[in-house]
């Protein structure tokens, strides 16, 4: 019995070693693929923690393991869960009308429930619009955010709890709820009830102007190509001015809390992981609760696509949680998160016990959502995705189109498309290129090589609302409001779930 016993554990330990190995082996083929760190757990135990490229690209400072970044939207999992504290403290209820708290606030109907489900109808980052117009440089702070409100004349985008609808205004609310319950603040409640409880050492959160992420020498710096699809060099996303309409989300509104802004290491992730599924952090009827799928009218509420993961699976939401139900590997809950230059991932797979945190800080330095649904592959004894080493379509037309002009890029463009053996062609590519050409380029006649862009992606993807949409978007910044309007009509015809293109489109009707 006990030579059984022994060969049971020994072919265990070989069986874990080849895991493992198969592991190291995998992302140490990457290369330049990956910018970042990740870190895979197993029942609580590290499998890897990896750290690859750099902090800094432009002082070529290294990642390691012990570097911070920017969560992003996975801080709604902290405020989230602090909410639910407060509520098995009896401090509160989800049911709660805003009301209770700030009984000037203009919206009677909204609960707290709605914030945390994303039901609540609130416009987003619409409410900051006309204040960063009239001062580009202005930050906003969490105590700007109920005058705003106060001040909107835009009514909600629809009755609260009947639709889903992404708000990063309605965690931003819960944490300005957190702070009148506790009369502290957000980041002193989160440092003694979730991060000391947890033990996550080396974890904060940025608030402005007291204490923010880009002073710490340990967190990484945010990047972005230059000129994606045509310009390879890297710059940092929240202080060039070729970003201009990235800076309106990474540094105007980049200091709101509650929504994004806690700073942590992949080791203090796994930490809180460990805390929260052990229950020491909730009761364990508020952590099932976190986690049970939205439902709206007794039918659960998805997500269009998964958030980072690829395959076939569905995501929907919790109580401040993703869920993702893939087929094969049953179901996982976590957060994804992204500031431009900073996407992040936080996995928990139910069934494994498997825990993955991802972060990258080079924002296209390669295949981040494959990598990620990569690892939850070799976790479970399976081959990764393969990398696909053809060239992109994209980044030749784009570098032609540039250098050369629309009628070479379109000569190159059709000697090469049949090549699907060298070549790729992706739709989101190209309008990825047109967006770039539009929103970040200077050079003389960009914004005409942008529309050459959107409109060829209409017509090598005409069965896509989005392409039309984009090319809308790219008419109506040219001020070809009669075109805009007719692109706008076909991709709501072809998506009438386009809400940000249903009001474009009204706007352009009214004359604005």
């Amino acid at each position: 019995m006990k030579k059984l016993l022994l060969f049971i554990a020994c072919s265990f330990c070989l069986g874990a070693f080849a895991q493992n190995s198969k592991i190291d082996n995998y992302f140490n083929s990457l290369g330049d693929r990956f910018n970042g760190n990740i870190l895979l757990a197993q029942n609580g135990r590290v499998v890897l923690n990896h750290a690859a490229g750099y902090a800094d690209f432009l002082t070529k400072k290294p990642n390691t393991t012990n570097s911070r970044f920017n969560l992003c939207s996975i801080s709604k999992v902290f405020t989230s869960t602090a909410i639910l504290q407060l509520r098995d403290k009896g401090k509160l209820s989800l049911d709660d009308h805003l009301t209770k708290y700030f009984p000037d606030f203009q919206f009677k109907d909204i609960t707290l429930r709605q914030l945390l489900t994303h039901t609540s109808g609130l416009p987003d980052f619409a409410l900051w619009e006309d204040r960063i117009d009239k001062n580009p440089s202005v930050v906003i702070i969490n105590s700007d955010l109920l005058p705003a409100i106060r001040d909107w004349k835009g009514g909600l985008r629809f009755k609260p709890g009947t639709q889903y609808q992404y708000c990063n205004a309605g965690y931003e609310l819960l944490a300005l709820v957190i702070e009148k319950i506790t009369r502290t603040s957000l980041s002193a409640y989160l440092d003694q009830y979730i991060f000391k409880p947890s033990g996550m050492k080396d974890t904060y959160l940025s608030v402005y102007p007291d204490r923010i992420w880009q002073n710490d020498p340990l967190a990484v710096k945010m990047h972005r190509h230059n000129h994606p699809y045509y310009d390879t060099t890297y710059a940092y996303t929240d202080s060039s001015s070729i970003f201009e309409y990235v800076r309106y989300q990474n540094y105007n509104c980049g200091f709101l809390t509650g929504g994004s802004n806690v700073i942590a290491t992949t080791s203090d992730l796994l930490a809180f992981d460990q805390a929260f599924f052990s229950g020491k952090l909730l009761k364990p009827s508020s952590i099932a609760e976190a986690l049970e799928p939205l439902q709206i009218n007794g039918v659960v509420v998805y997500d269009r696509q998964m958030d980072t993961m690829m395959g076939e699976g569905k995501m929907t939401v919790g109580l401040g949680w993703d869920i993702w139900e893939q087929p094969g590997y049953g179901k996982s809950v976590g957060h994804g998160g992204y500031l431009f230059g900073n996407p992040t991932i936080y996995i928990h797979h139910m069934p494994g016990n498997q825990t993955i945190i991802a972060f990258d800080n080079a924002d296209g330095s390669g295949g981040f959502g494959q990598v990620v649904t990569s690892s939850l592959y070799l976790l479970n004894g399976n081959d990764p995705m393969k990398f696909d080493t053809r060239h992109s379509m994209a980044v030749v037309y784009g570098t032609i189109l540039v250098k050369q002009g629309p009628d070479a890029a379109a000569c190159a463009l059709n000697a090469i498309k049949g090549d699907t053996a060298h070549y790729y062609l992706n739709e989101w590519e190209f309008n990825q290129l047109g967006g770039n050409l539009l929103n970040l380029s200077k050079f003389e006649g960009h914004d005409q090589l942008a529309l050459e862009v959107f409109k060829l992606n209409t017509i090598m993807f005409p069965n896509s609302a989005n392409t039309y949409d984009s090319y809308a978007c790219g008419l109506r910044a040219m001020g070809k409001r009669k075109e805009a309007i007719q692109m706008y009509q076909k991709s709501i015809a072809m998506d009438p779930g386009n809400e940000d293109g249903k009001a474009a489109l009204k706007e352009l009707i009214d004359g604005k």
